[in-house]
């Protein structure tokens, strides 16, 4: 095989074996550049048209794109395999050391494996070669729309590469070093806040305070003179800290005081439309709403009919102001007119709010009022835009208003919201059709100017049976530019015949039926794109993947992606993210009822079946891989034609759980078809993630529909662990003698199946019980009869559980030994069994028994072995545990500065997992390193000063979260021994 070498960071190169290829600039090297940026990955034929054409697509533009594919794989030569034909797709394969692009990405990930292993200066280095592959501004010597978003991506990313390098250079001490660098660097990009931060810091830690605060000063003005803003938050702080003459500290960087709460600059609009027509009146009543509100809380309502183009016009003109909001954007779709969901409630909305502005999840309040004060005082003094899309009422959007000034919300809703005016004075915008000018222009922008012209009158008709509504016009465009052949003549006499509702849609209901604009390009979908369009409603979420629509289709993933491309293609489908679809509220309606009328029942609930397959066997295999649930009972395997979503590492897991956790709780909480088996199988998967999350309310909902799920199947195993779990729910309650109760009646089915895995999970209940109460010899007996359980039953991750459970409480009775004796019997077990998990974990109960002891350097040793265990088979969270008792133990020994840098990689690692307990802990330990564990002192283990069971908690919670994330209740001051 040819070998490559393709460079798309500077001008285009592509040299075959050695030997420079000239590809024709224009077309080809455009149609090379955005198959590169999509290396290995399927590109549809209608992205690579819209990429090379824009909107002045020509005639019979997939022959000229095909002919432009053929030129290239002839300049090619050797390497011409490499152009892969997938479809009606292409893909273009290349090795990460043939594309400057996948070994900049390479580096990239090298140095933050370094950095996260405590390696600054490997880390620096990664990145300074990351970002030597660069050789000028990205495909410089083309142009394009497409090429130029492209570039704009590359050249930002080569931006965050230059910030994080500096950054670890200070941390480094090298602040004379960089910077003169950094000047030069922020005298082309004056306005980027974060490099002036970094210059700040520079000159403070070199002892030149003032030439810090007139880099501030400068900044200050070029904002003002140039953007009309003021520095953000951050850097406004860092200021404050230099004219206090606060001391600079190299490993802290711009941290906030530890006192503080992080402040997050949250950034959700969705992307906006780059064919965004018309609306120019419109435009200038919004840009004088946000112009009278002069520093009040401002509040706007765009109101209009379904498809009028409410989302469209509220997110481009979000964009186009956003700079005039430093403290961010935040986007909602609250679903108000969505015909698959009831709309979104308040609560759920202000949680996300919450946590996108720096809150973390075991902080949010669980009452309503609770939380809307929270939300109010979280953006005090602080200019933030807010949308809310879809709004159902008044009511659903009320509660979610800022009060602060400075900030303005902007409001969509097919309901007028007269309440809004009358109650919070907010001003409305009323949408209504386009005008005849936007409809031309909107349309003509779809078909091209030329075929517009040739047929001016049928053009005419054809916006008249749009009724001059824009998503009919979107639709409609679509479909005759994917449709040469067919005159406008022809298509004007088939609307025309077809119905004439949208002749009198501008007196008619707001809600007018647009079924003939949706019918045409619906009928002129190929066979699987039909069946995937009607599909569309079936799923319960706002949107879908690949491997869910396969799922559904019953058909193969190639399939599937290829009906959705073809449906991107015509404007029936979104694509906001990538990987993720979704559908306009108006064509999911239309969707389920060509669904009801068009597919016969029996078919309708296999798909059903398929679907909820599909989304249980997921959750089971995330659920796996994120929190080691064992199982104990097999799920077998899902139904023929279900496709599940690949989750091959922890990230993936996280992910799915992220995105997905909103339509699984769903499912629980309103069936959607749910059999009773799905129903506790599906809460049983999502429990040790609540548990990890401290979603307790969560966890009790789900559980308690569990069970009435088992109890009206007589499932007994099901019933003992919906009955274990909700055990578990009262407990974090605190609601002690409740968990008794429902443990007793888990222990009861549990011996009535006689399954040796659901008595094992009882008699675990038990001891986390027993250990709440400080009963640890009970709690030592009952992991041990679970422990033997879980062998039984051939499950090693629980077993492995029980063990650590059992050598925790040994731990907390004084019997150092004993517990030494446990985790070398876990790490036995462990390497027996060939688990690298295992024996990592092993690794990390060594290290904590040789701290214990005091043995410092032998901790330094196992933690070390077990962080590179975890990192090898991409456990970083459980790497980040080993990081952070590296820094506990280096604290102990006296080293603070290593140990802050060890608990700040943890921190990182924390930060991007969620683990918001364990981000808690570790930002403990960086206000006050005295919280770290230390070591023994005349034959008794000796704590920092605070509670010897808030130390011993500290320093075991997360080792045993490695394996269930048990939460135990402390010990005395007299037990730890």
């Amino acid at each position: 095989m040819a070998t490559l070498d393709v460079r798309l960071l500077g001008p285009l190169e592509v040299r075959i074996d050695g030997e420079s290829v000239a590809v024709p600039r224009g077309n080809t090297a455009t149609v090379l550049a955005i198959l590169l940026d999509e290396a290995g990955s399927v590109v549809p034929l209608g992205d690579l048209v819209r990429a090379v054409y824009g909107p002045d697509i020509p005639l019979d533009p997939d022959t000229q794109v095909q002919n432009t594919i053929g030129i290239l794989r002839r300049k090619l030569g050797a390497a011409r395999e490499r152009l892969a034909t997938v479809g009606r797709a292409y893909r273009f394969d290349v090795a990460t050391d043939e594309l400057d692009l996948l070994r900049c990405k390479a580096k990239d990930a090298e140095a933050r494996r370094l950095r996260t292993e405590g390696d600054l200066a490997g880390a620096a280095a990664a990145l300074r070669d990351a970002l030597a592959e660069w050789r000028g501004p990205a495909l410089a010597d083309l142009s394009g729309a497409a090429v130029e978003a492209v570039r704009r991506r590359y050249d930002e990313h080569r931006l965050t590469l230059l910030e994080r390098r500096i950054d670890l250079d200070l941390e480094l001490g090298r602040h004379a070093e960089v910077v003169e660098e950094l000047r030069q660097i922020v005298a082309v990009h004056d306005t980027r806040q974060r490099f002036t931060s970094l210059l700040m810091r520079a000159l403070h830690a070199s002892g030149r305070a003032a030439e810090a605060l007139d880099a501030y000063e400068a900044l200050r003005v070029r904002l003002a003179d140039a953007l009309g803003v003021d520095p953000d938050q951050a850097l406004r702080d860092q200021h404050v800290r230099i004219l206090r003459a606060a001391p600079a500290d190299p490993g802290e960087g711009d941290r906030a005081p530890a006192a503080e709460p992080p402040r997050r600059v949250p950034a959700t609009l969705p992307r906006g439309n780059t064919r965004f027509t018309g609306r120019d009146n419109e435009t200038r009543l919004l840009d004088g709403y946000l112009d009278a509100a002069d520093g009040e809380a401002g509040l706007a309502v765009i109101t209009g009919m379904g498809g009028v183009g409410k989302t469209s016009l509220a997110v481009n003109w979000a964009h186009r102001v956003k700079h005039r909001f430093p403290d961010g954007q935040l986007y909602f779709n609250l679903r108000g007119f969505d015909p698959a969901a009831p709309g979104v409630e308040p609560g759920a909305v202000l949680a996300e709010a919450l946590v996108a502005l720096g809150v973390e999840t075991q902080q949010l309040p669980v009452g309503l009022d609770e939380r809307i004060g929270l939300y109010r005082t979280v953006l005090a003094q602080r200019k933030i835009l807010v949308v809310f899309d879809n709004a159902r009422d008044a009511a659903q959007v009320r509660p979610l208003l800022p009060v602060a000034p400075g900030s303005f919300t902007l409001v969509t809703s097919r309901d007028r919201l007269a309440a809004l005016d009358a109650t919070e004075g907010a001003d409305t915008v009323p949408l209504e059709l386009f005008s005849e000018s936007e409809a031309w222009a909107l349309l003509v922008r779809r078909i091209g100017l030329d075929r517009a012209l040739a047929d001016e009158a049928a053009v005419q008709r054809i916006i008249a049976a749009c009724g001059r509504l824009p998503l009919a016009l979107t639709l409609i465009g679509a479909w005759i530019a994917a449709n040469r052949s067919l005159s406008l003549a022809t298509l004007a006499d088939r609307l025309e015949r077809a119905t004439s509702v949208f002749k009198v849609l501008a007196s008619t209901d707001l809600a007018s039926d647009p079924r003939s604009i949706f019918a045409c390009s619906y009928q002129a979908l190929g066979t699987l794109a039909a069946q995937a369009f009607r599909l569309f409603g079936l799923h319960p979420g706002p949107d879908l993947t690949v491997a869910a629509m396969a799922s559904l289709m019953g058909a193969a993933p190639v399939d599937a992606e290829a009906a959705l491309s073809e449906l991107a293609g015509v404007h029936l489908i979104d694509q906001p993210r990538e990987g993720r679809y979704t559908m306009h509220d108006l064509l999911r309606a239309y969707a389920k009822e060509r669904f009801a009328e068009e597919v016969a029942p029996e078919r309708r609930r296999a798909a059903e079946e398929r679907m909820l397959d599909y989304l249980l066997h997921t959750t089971r295999a995330a659920d796996e891989l994120l929190t080691q649930h064992g199982g104990g009972l097999a799920f077998g395997d899902p139904a023929p034609g279900v496709t599940t979503e690949p989750v091959p590492d922890l990230r993936a897991a996280a992910a799915w759980f992220t995105t997905e956790y909103d339509v699984l709780l769903g499912l629980l909480r309103g069936g959607r078809g749910l059999d009773d088996t799905r129903t506790w199988r599906l809460a049983w998967c999502l429990a040790e993630y609540m548990m990890i999350r401290s979603l307790g309310r969560d966890l009790r909902e789900a559980q308690t529909a569990a069970l009435a799920a088992a109890e009206r199947s007589g499932d007994g195993f099901g019933q003992a662990v919906a009955l274990g779990y909700l055990s578990a729910a009262l407990m974090l309650d605190g609601d002690h003698e409740g968990a008794a109760a429902l443990l007793e009646r888990a222990t009861a089915h549990a011996e009535a199946t006689d399954h040796p895995w659901a008595l094992g999970f009882v008699h675990y209940g038990h001891s986390v019980r027993a250990g709440r109460e400080e009963r640890h010899e009970d709690a030592c007996a009952a992991a041990e009869t679970a422990r033997l359980l879980f062998l039984e039953a051939g499950d090693p991750f629980w077993e492995f559980r029980a063990i650590w459970v059992v050598g925790w409480h040994a731990a907390q009775l004084g019997a150092i030994e004993e517990a030494y004796a446990r985790f070398n019997e876990f790490h036995a077990a462990a390497k027996e069994a060939g688990s690298q998990l295992g024996i990592a974990n092993g690794m990390l109960g060594f290290g904590f028994i040789a701290q214990l002891r005091g043995r410092f350097n032998d901790a330094l040793e196992c933690y070390a072995d077990a962080e590179r265990g975890f990192t090898a088979i991409g456990y970083l969270p459980s790497a980040a545990l080993a990081r952070e008792r590296t820094g506990d133990a280096r604290a102990a020994l006296g080293d603070t500065a290593a140990a802050r840098r060890d608990w700040l990689a943890a921190e990182a690692v924390y930060a991007e997992f969620g683990c918001v307990l364990e981000l808690a802990r570790v930002r403990t330990r960086l206000a006050d390193p005295g919280t770290a564990l230390s070591g023994p002192e005349e034959g008794l283990i000796v704590l920092s000063p605070g509670s010897a069971h808030e130390r011993v908690e500290a320093a075991l919670h997360k080792a045993l979260n490695a394996f269930g994330y048990d939460v135990l209740e402390p010990a005395s001051d007299e037990t730890a021994r």
